[in-house]
């Protein structure tokens, strides 16, 4: 009789999944209509499953506009509230940083409105509410070992799959931008990849990020065959960062892969030395060229920098305390009246374009911030007896460190992609510090 039953349920289920293509079909191509009915699947297991929408959203970051990007990261902040609301477990997850987030939202918010352009500060905005809503949810969601793992594998596989398009532009030829490169100073370089982004050194703040979470994989692989996966991924990514010729890149990339190595076994930082000197003798000439050349006034960009940074500290004199209003436009909108000879969107360094556009208290609360989650990390790495955490704790600090230092010489909240990978790892390290506290 249950089997009847049964029988019968299947047999409506399916003919009112049949009605439903056919209706679709009727009103649109088939290729059209395959694309709604992913997209409806899709949105049927994310709601099911939030870790699900994390890892959509990952995947889409690279590929999609940013607005796309955007309604993905909706997405996935209204996937936790369904799972909460559902669950009716919401539980407030204290951290060290919450206060700090708090009130870091809140200058953004004040600055937003209180902006001398505060249309233009309504973008950046925008982009910064959704990557902060996002952290909300996942530090406030409970995460087990298996959904970070997850995590951190599409991470990882996404960022090889730009690396690898990214290798395929460096031998097959891609566009290069008009002063993408000084070819007085850099006569061997030819080509400056960028993948699926706008700019090398776009691709390249990205690729910063994934690396270490690659490496991690590869530590904590648990069989030849996973260690030797994570292994390509890494290498796929190095080298694709290295095609990119971001000089700034590169010196975020070694200072991540010696925070790395210092948070998991500082013993082996001794083997870091022959391992740079070796590499002396087998990089490119390209590569050698464009190193010697880190912070050379001779090369036009360099130049450029370090002009624009001498009269961009005019706005900060002005705003120190107020700021200007977060976003670029708000700075393209005022720079005029202090930077006559350029046009810049930013100012290249993060600190400083922040303290201008946040005043004084925005870039301290940042700082205050960033130290309070590198306390935190370094905590639990050391307390830690699990060597999931160690590894993929020392994997988001050494993510957010590389990016960091990268910030010294790029502005990495400028662009939107950017933006919302750097909030995601800022809140993959409260993750990770929460997984550590329950664990405790």
């Amino acid at each position: 009789m249950n089997e009847g039953r049964s029988y019968s349920k299947y047999k409506l289920v399916g003919l009112a999944a049949g009605i439903v293509i056919g209706g679709l079909s009727y009103y649109f191509e088939v290729l059209q209509t395959i694309k709604i009915l992913v997209a409806l699947s899709m949105l049927g297991l994310i709601i099911k499953k939030p870790v699900y929408a994390v890892v959509v959203y990952i995947l889409s970051i690279p590929f999609v506009s940013d607005m796309s990007a955007l309604i993905m990261g909706i997405v996935v902040i209204f996937s936790c509230g369904v799972d909460f609301i559902r669950r009716g477990q919401f539980r407030f997850r204290f951290t060290p940083a919450n206060l700090l987030l708090l009130l870091f939202t809140i200058t953004i918010v004040f600055n937003t409105f209180l902006s001398i352009s505060p249309k233009g500060s309504f973008r950046d905005f925008i982009i910064h509410s959704v990557a902060i809503g996002i952290l909300f949810m996942l530090i406030h969601s409970k995460k087990s070992h298996k959904d970070i793992y997850l995590i951190n594998v599409f991470f990882t596989i996404v960022a090889a799959i730009v690396s690898i398009y990214g290798i395929y532009q460096y031998f097959n030829g891609a566009p290069m931008g008009s002063g993408w490169v000084d070819m007085s100073q850099n006569p061997d370089v030819k080509i400056r990849v960028y993948s699926v982004f706008e700019n090398p050194n776009i691709l390249a703040e990205y690729l910063i990020m994934a690396f270490p979470v690659s490496i991690a994989l590869f530590f904590h692989g648990d069989n030849y065959i996973k260690k030797a996966f994570f292994g390509l991924t890494s290498l796929l990514i190095l080298i694709c960062d290295g095609v990119t010729y971001s000089r700034g890149s590169w010196i975020g990339l070694v200072f991540a892969i010696v925070v790395f190595i210092l948070l998991v076994d500082f013993k082996k930082i001794i083997l870091l030395i022959p391992v740079g000197i070796g590499s002396l003798f087998v990089l490119p000439t390209s590569i050698l060229q464009r190193i010697s050349t880190i912070g050379s006034l001779k090369d036009s960009s360099n130049f450029y920098r370090f002009n624009l940074l001498n009269m961009a500290i005019d706005i900060l004199k002005d705003y120190w305390f107020s700021g200007i209003g977060i976003g670029y436009l708000t700075f393209r909108e005022i720079s005029p009246f202090y930077i006559r000879t350029m046009d810049p969107y930013h100012t290249h360094n993060t600190y400083l374009q922040l303290a201008i556009e946040l005043g004084i208290i925005g870039i301290a609360l940042f700082l205050l911030l960033i130290l309070s989650i590198f306390k935190m990390g370094v905590k639990s790495i050391i307390s830690t007896k699990s060597k999931f955490i160690k590894y993929f704790s020392a994997a988001y600090l050494a993510s957010l460190s590389g990016i960091l230092v990268n910030g010294l010489a790029e502005h990495v909240l400028y662009n939107p992609k950017i933006l919302l990978v750097l909030w995601f790892i800022i809140a993959m390290n409260l993750c990770m510090y929460n997984l550590y506290s329950e664990e405790s």
